[in-house]
């Protein structure tokens, strides 16, 4: 399988801009990989609509609303514009949507696009509660497409020479290595990281490394201790040791009220990863 047909969803709904500089590294990743892979990009950013049942009401709260959701759109606008930019030089093709709705209306809206995608990417959610984190739960949870997580200080481009694989021999991560293939295929190294909760080797990686051995040019199992009862930190460490330039890994999810969310593991990885990390659900 070859990625012609890639997403960026990108989402311009926080109350307060950050305080540091903005980062690009979704969007230069998003045109590095297409120019890569000779694919077409569609973005997809999101602007919500900002709505306070009060504001009707109050004038000056209407007024405030009414500039909150100005600027967010003003910031897809600019977003369009640098990508447009970058997207010429580097002989990409690309298309535009910017969506302002209600919160859950945009996730909804943004997940069913990115459906006819070969592959989603997002940038990784910020601390705290952020509107990144909701997008990226609606696309793992919703758009039925493996998930490309960027972090904010990336600035290796798309790289796939040296690639981890976070195996529990479970079905998401199964589902996520077949997504990884195309990548597993060119990689020049593939390491197979199964996360020991005592000092037994159990070598739950096995099977998987004869299988991909099939495939692959060189295949490596490994077996580390956890930290401190922490897996996601045990694989962020290990990746950022052996200077990944991809890790991937199954997503978890639990019920929470009437929606999915990201489980302990993955949620950890979004935090402590330094690297892409693709992860399928």
């Amino acid at each position: 399988m070859q990625f012609k047909s890639v997403c960026l969803a990108l989402s311009f709904g926080e109350l307060i801009p950050e305080p540091e500089e903005p980062s690009f590294a979704a969007e230069n990743y998003a045109i590095s990989f297409c120019a890569r892979e000779q694919a077409h990009l569609s973005v997809f950013m999101a602007a919500p609509n900002l709505r306070l049942p009060s504001a009707g009401f109050v004038p000056l709260t209407h007024a405030l609303v009414d500039e909150i959701n100005a600027e967010r759109y003003a910031h897809a606008e600019e977003a369009q514009k640098r990508i447009t930019n970058a997207a010429a030089i580097a002989g990409v093709t690309v298309e535009f949507q910017i969506v302002q709705q209600s919160y859950t209306e945009t996730n909804q809206c943004l997940a069913a696009a990115a459906r006819t995608s070969d592959i989603v990417i997002v940038s990784r959610p910020t601390e705290g509660l952020s509107l990144d984190r909701d997008l990226t739960e609606a696309m793992l949870f919703a758009s039925g497409r493996p998930v490309l997580v960027i972090p904010a200080n990336w600035v290796r481009g798309a790289e796939f020479r040296n690639i981890m694989i976070g195996w529990d021999g479970g079905a998401r991560a199964a589902r996520a290595v077949g997504d990884a293939m195309p990548f597993l295929l060119r990689a020049e190294k593939v390491e197979i990281v199964c996360v020991s909760p005592d000092s037994e080797k159990s070598m739950r990686g096995a099977d998987l490394a004869a299988h991909l051995a099939r495939h692959c040019k060189s295949v490596t199992v490994t077996e580390i201790p956890v930290q401190h009862g922490n897996v996601a930190k045990a694989l962020a460490s290990h990746a950022a040791m052996g200077k990944m330039d991809l890790m991937v890994i199954g997503a978890y999810a639990h019920p929470k009220l009437l929606q999915m969310v990201l489980g302990g593991v993955t949620s950890g990885m979004l935090s402590e990863a330094e690297l892409p990390v693709l992860l399928s659900y």
